[in-house]
């Protein structure tokens, strides 16, 4: 890989492409660098109070067989800030693989991998996982999973390292006192506790300590499989459009519920992952998509319903995915939706009772609209047209009682959805515009008023299969266009009751990424996956704009790749600097 940093005028952008172009001539077989562009968590990585390697290990034939080891927390190290750094290297021919490390039966990662090519490849991420201190804190059984399969075809494993970084700060941190799983509690059996949706069961009873403060619950959620591109989904009555299998139903809408003894406590309208074998392998080397290695999370602030959670009996706590069904307006989906929850709880030290008034809910149902359009060929289906669109309000408000006094507390969410598809040439060629956007509310630490985190997720593509009929025969040609963005400005509730004094600011990330691709494919297509040629494999040009202002000071990128299995080009503009890290 090729990297050149600079601040200075665009020609000599101009005269760098140029130099970059030369140098490409004489490019060696070195591992590349797949990165995803985000913001550095901290000014510098350097000074660490102490470190130690959490799991090393290479996943070859792991279809089912997790990483499993024990985790003990560093003795006469001070701390308050706690970093996991993985790095993983790859080479040969394989598919993306999902990764998901749990501590006993709490997932605290969920990432993505990049696609190997022959010649290898290498990645480091870093996440800030303090919010988890009372387990870090402890002795722990690590379970990570990464199922991928290791046969003559499929050369490529991953030899991964997260090693924890400890940085004393000096801060005063509140982290919750216990984190409680929702989860298949598999850890016992050395698996990992993630739930499948809709085959499973996503519930769990929890007796909540009578003395609790605030109690928050967060999930992480992702299709796969068949779910995989469920924004691309139709409807289900459309699935057969075309008279072939090539569309997936059950809408292109997706809701992650949260259930308290079966009443909606909040919901998310998930985020868009594209995993790097996704759309076209060629937009995602060597800039991977956006939130792919760190799956996005989403936090429910539960406090409002502490009058009722706090009697000592159990109280069900349910994650359910439904869709969009023009029948019932919610109904199930396909497999399989990988999810897991976690249920931070904060203790009244000087209390023995929190007591609360009976919740005050708004829960309308969702409003969709729906339209669908079709044009005939010699009297078949030639193309559809649809489109989908979705509101939804909710909030929970109650007046909690602990020993600092009565204070209400409103948990709230607004949210909207966008969907336009448009399928043609019997459903192989396909045009997609799709967005989410919300706000979530909770109410302040210190006060009654309420902190609003905002966000918005478009994402439009084009997919053209040329020469479908011949798949199975001779090669095809993906031709591939994408644009999508994320929008967000956010004080996370969780950080924000584990570290106040660093999570008032609130987090300002805008970032875009657009890019075109070329995939040459058949039936055989995984015999050249990673080859050097692109006229066998892949090819794709991806420019990122990146920009976010936070506590550390305010931080932009610029990047641009083009073909990058081989050869690589690399161009990082003008506004490829920290701007501001105190």
């Amino acid at each position: 890989m090729v990297c050149y940093f600079f601040q200075h005028s665009k020609m000599l952008l101009h005269l760098v492409f140029l130099a970059l172009q030369l140098h490409l001539a004489f490019a060696d077989d070195s591992p590349l660098e797949v990165f995803q562009v985000e913001a550095p968590l901290r000014a510098t990585y350097e000074g660490a109070s102490c470190q130690q390697v959490v799991v090393q290990h290479e996943f070859a034939a792991s279809y089912g067989t997790p990483y499993v080891g024990t985790y003990s927390p560093p003795k006469d190290c001070e701390f308050s800030t706690t970093i996991f750094n993985i790095s993983v290297t790859s080479s040969g021919i394989n598919y993306d693989r999902l990764g998901l490390l749990y501590f006993g039966d709490i997932e605290v990662w969920r990432m993505t991998t990049a696609m190997p090519v022959r010649t290898g490849i290498f990645w480091n991420y870093q996440k800030d996982v303090t919010v988890f201190d009372t387990l870090i804190r402890s002795e722990q059984t690590v379970i990570m999973g990464l199922d991928n399969i290791y046969n003559s075809v499929f050369t490529g494993t991953y030899n991964v390292t997260i090693t924890a970084l400890y940085f004393n700060d000096g801060e005063a941190l509140t982290p919750a006192e216990m984190i409680l799983p929702i989860s298949t509690e598999s850890s016992c059996d050395n698996k990992i506790s993630v739930i499948s949706l809709p085959d499973g069961d996503g519930a769990t009873s929890i007796v909540f300590p009578r003395n609790t403060e605030r109690a928050v619950v967060s999930i992480l959620a992702s299709g796969n499989g068949a779910e995989e591109f469920w924004y691309r989904n139709v409807l289900t009555e459309h699935i057969n459009t075309f008279n072939n299998t090539n569309l997936s139903g059950y809408s292109p809408f997706r809701e992650v519920q949260l259930l308290i003894d079966g009443e909606l406590a909040g919901a998310s309208w998930p985020f868009p992952i594209v995993f790097t074998g996704g759309i076209s392998p060629g937009l995602w080397v060597p800039i991977v998509g956006i939130k792919t290695y760190d799956l996005p999370s989403f936090e429910i602030d539960i406090s409002p319903w502490l009058g009722v959670l706090c009697d000592g009996t159990e109280h069900k706590l349910e994650i359910k995915v439904v869709g969009y069904d023009s029948e019932t307006t919610l109904g199930t989906v396909g497999s399989n939706w990988w999810v897991s929850g976690s249920v931070f709880v904060w203790i009244d030290h000087h209390g023995s009772q929190t007591i609360g008034t009976p919740v005050t809910s708004n829960l309308p149902p969702p409003d969709f609209h729906s339209s669908s359009q079709f044009t005939t060929d010699f009297g078949l289906n030639a193309s559809l047209w649809s489109e989908l669109t979705a509101r939804r309000s909710l909030s929970h408000t109650s007046s909690v009682t602990t020993s600092t006094g009565t204070r209400q507390l409103t948990f709230s969410q607004d949210l909207s959805y966008g969907n336009l598809q448009n399928y043609s040439a019997s459903s192989f060629n396909k045009t997609l515009w799709s967005q989410s956007k919300g706000t979530t509310s909770f109410t302040s630490f210190f006060n009654d008023t309420l902190i609003e985190n905002s966000f918005a997720y478009p994402i439009s593509f084009t997919t053209d299969l040329i020469n479908p009929e011949d798949f199975q025969t001779t090669n095809s040609t993906l031709v591939a266009w994408l644009e999508r963005s994320a929008q967000s400005s956010t004080v996370p509730i969780l950080s924000y009751l584990t570290n106040q004094a660093s999570a008032q600011v609130p987090g300002v990330v805008t970032t875009r990424q657009k890019g075109s691709g070329t995939y040459f494919w058949n039936n055989t297509y995984y015999e050249f996956a990673g080859a050097i040629d692109p006229a066998i494999g892949t090819n794709g040009t991806t420019e990122q704009w990146y920009s976010s202002k936070g506590f550390l000071g305010e931080y932009g990128r610029h990047v641009q790749a083009v073909d990058g299995y081989e050869p690589v080009l690399i161009l990082d503009g003008e506004h490829d600097h920290v701007i501001q890290m105190t």
